[in-house]
């Protein structure tokens, strides 16, 4: 069954090749394409929760909590199980935070942390997989089993206890990838705990009752003590929690930059083609997130909870977690016209650029940069993260701080980033080190494109530094222009031609293409073949299901061309969707004779 494509039947042959749906000329139109896209992406939503259970385990990290009530001694046991340790050079350290009160550590029966605290300690989410903690230690661990005990009393009881742990790398606190942790049972129904509690047991009871590592699990589960109010107490599993949790593999409706971008060029279809109208769509994305935030903030903080709906909402350290998510919400203030500083698009617009603005991580001259994968790494990413809300608050209220802050980060990020010679960016560069990082890749190259192009709409042509971003642009597009395939999209590494044909990237580029000649910026006998070519081979990626097809999944910066060869696409991926729609808009204008 086509589940999409009914409306298309008329308009063109439809053979499967390699998975995906191979048109005849002529191409669909760019209004029929918006419309299948946008459908997708509708139909694709589900404005509602379903239940979960939570887990020991989130992002990497595990928790351990005691629960509210009776003071005493709490004791926790764990194993850390250990494999291809000796593959990583690397060292491991154990890295923890807990709240005010008196802890004690131990690994295989040595003490490796001892401290007691007023205050809870310092734990913040900085990246993905990564965290700040109270402190990190350095352990030695050999491949097999090794036995966590944790020794807990709390300052206060009228809350639960959490602790957070982890065993992370020492070079830049990610978490080690030989090391996991599970209960103490090697039953396979137990594993999933992660852990095992009591308490809270009296002041009289030998911790070694508790902590020797030589206890097996059988005797474990048939010790008995008493605790503080002298009932008999028994080593326990941790309470799972039933949590909300967003139905479907690609999650649609969350917080996440994917969202912000679909919702913002789904938009402009409604503005730009008379028959298309999804404000209603676009109205329910928003209003959920705003009607709902409250109550997961609430269950996020009764359970501990890391990973969640809205997640990265609440991480708030990325410009990943909040830039282009808010730019819908600074569009409802445009088309009202109007800044009403009281409403919620406005506080949370102005929350989220005063971050970019002040707080968001940099180098010291001001460039955009991340923790991740090297301390102070440049992902070409983040200028399109960063830009489109910037750009959409100098549109709201006429403030030259957020157009001067974009150009300001076009520039440097073009001196970081472009490879000269090709004339295409580099996915990265660490500062540490000052080196570019290993690939050419196809979506951060779009990214920057894009943020470029939006910066170029919105200046003036008389602003003094439009002809400095215009060149910037226009090299960017020639090298772009040379690795383009035969086929009409570019490569997952785009001077790699092995490397498979990958959707998004070519959206982005044949949106730039066609918006350059549209405005002027680049020449239409220069590019009309590369346009033309890449929207007839877009229109081809949808398969006989109505999926779009051939974009590639969220990617980080890695380490060899190879790596990025083999990391796989994802049908209807949202990354790519958004970048769909804005490449609709632009050859519609671009077939209606616009720049000539």
């Amino acid at each position: 069954m086509f589940k999409y494509l009914s409306f298309l039947t008329a308009l063109m042959t439809v053979s499967i090749f390699g998975g995906c749906a191979q048109q005849s000329d002529p191409a669909m139109s760019p209004e029929e394409f918006a419309r299948h896209v946008s459908d997708v992406i509708v139909e694709g939503t589900e404005f509602h929760f379903e239940p979960a259970v939570q887990e020991f385990e989130q992002d990497g990290i595990f928790m351990v909590e005691f629960p509210a009530g009776d003071r005493g001694i709490y004791y926790a046991r764990s194993v850390l199980r250990v494999e291809g340790i000796g593959e990583y050079d690397f060292s491991p350290q154990f890295a923890i935070t807990y709240p005010a009160g008196t802890i004690k550590v131990q690994l295989d029966g040595k003490t490796i942390y001892s401290k007691s605290t007023n205050s809870a300690g310092h734990f913040d989410y900085i990246d993905y997989g990564l965290f700040e903690y109270e402190d990190r230690i350095p352990v030695s661990l050999d491949n097999g089993g090794h036995q966590l005990a944790i020794k807990f009393i709390p300052n206060s009881t009228d809350a639960p206890s959490r602790i957070y742990f982890n065993v992370v790398r020492s070079d830049n606190g990610l978490s080690h990838p030989a090391v996991h942790a599970q209960a103490p049972s090697t039953e396979e129904e137990l594993t999933g705990y992660g852990y095992w509690w009591i308490g809270p047991v009296q002041e009289g009871a030998g911790e070694s009752a508790f902590m020797n590592p030589e206890l097996s699990a059988q005797e474990l589960v048939t010790a008995e003590f008493s605790s503080v109010n002298g009932e008999i107490i028994r080593w326990d599993l941790p309470k799972k929690h039933l949590v909300k949790s967003l139905p479907g593999w690609l999650t649609y409706q969350n917080w996440h930059y994917s969202g912000g971008t679909f919702l913002d060029a789904i938009n402009n279809v409604s503005n730009e083609f008379s028959s298309l109208d999804y404000s209603d769509y676009i109205n329910q994305h928003m209003d959920f997130f705003l009607n709902n935030i409250d109550d997961i903030a609430q269950m996020r903080e009764d359970y501990g909870l890391i990973e969640s709906p809205f997640g990265h909402y609440f991480r708030f350290s990325l410009l990943d977690d909040m830039g282009m998510q808010t730019v819908p919400f600074v569009n409802r203030l445009i088309a009202q016209n109007q800044i009403d500083k009281e409403s919620q698009e406005y506080k949370l617009a102005e929350r989220v650029t005063d971050y970019i603005m002040n707080d968001a991580s940099r180098l010291p001259d001001g460039t955009f940069a991340r923790f991740t994968p090297d301390t102070m790494s440049v992902w070409a990413d983040d200028l399109f993260m960063a830009s489109i809300v910037l750009l959409k608050m100098h549109e709201l209220t006429g403030e030259e701080k957020y157009l001067d802050e974009v150009i300001h980060q076009v520039i440097k990020f073009d001196e970081y980033l472009l490879d000269e010679p090709s004339g295409i960016y580099w996915h990265g560069y660490f500062s540490r080190h000052g080196e570019y990082s290993s690939t050419k890749w196809g979506r951060a190259n779009g990214w920057t494109m894009m943020a470029k192009t939006e910066l170029l709409l919105a200046m003036p042509d008389d602003h003094p530094q439009k002809e400095r971003i215009r060149n910037i642009f226009s090299q960017h597009a020639e090298g772009l222009l040379a690795v383009q395939s035969q086929d009409g999209r570019w490569h997952q590494v785009l001077d790699d031609p092995s490397t498979y044909l990958e959707t998004s990237a070519t959206a982005m580029f044949v949106r730039a293409f066609a918006t350059g000649v549209n405005e002027g910026w680049l020449d239409r006998s220069v590019y009309d073949e590369a346009i033309n070519k890449g929207w007839s081979s877009l229109t081809q990626q949808i398969n006989e299901e109505g999926d779009v097809v051939g974009i590639v999944r969220g990617t980080p910066i890695m380490f060899s061309d190879e790596e990025y060869a083999n990391w796989g696409t994802r049908r209807s991926d949202p990354r790519g969707l958004g970048a769909l729609l804005y490449a609709a808009i632009s050859v519609e204008r671009y077939q209606q004779g616009e720049g000539e």
